[in-house]
């Protein structure tokens, strides 16, 4: 089984709404998705699980989209 991981398309200081959709499910667009945040010395990625059809995805971060999940944790 192939798994790949994607990377996030929001910057640090973007709106909520920006980071909500970023995060949003690839396959129905829901919004509504559970994560799970993974901060190494070198690497961080949020796990995310999508409410509405269960898809479950790896989204690779930079240290500033690390930071401000781990700050802003509205989208939880």
């Amino acid at each position: 089984m192939l798994t790949l991981t994607e990377t996030a398309s929001f910057r640090g200081d973007d709106a909520t709404p920006l980071v909500e959709a970023s995060l949003a499910c690839r396959i129905c667009l829901s919004g509504e998705i559970d994560w799970a945040l993974r901060v190494d010395e070198w690497d961080a990625e949020v796990e995310c699980r999508c409410r509405g059809c269960d898809d479950m995805r790896t989204v690779s971060l930079t240290g500033e989209q690390a930071l401000r999940l781990s700050v802003d944790r509205r989208l939880n």
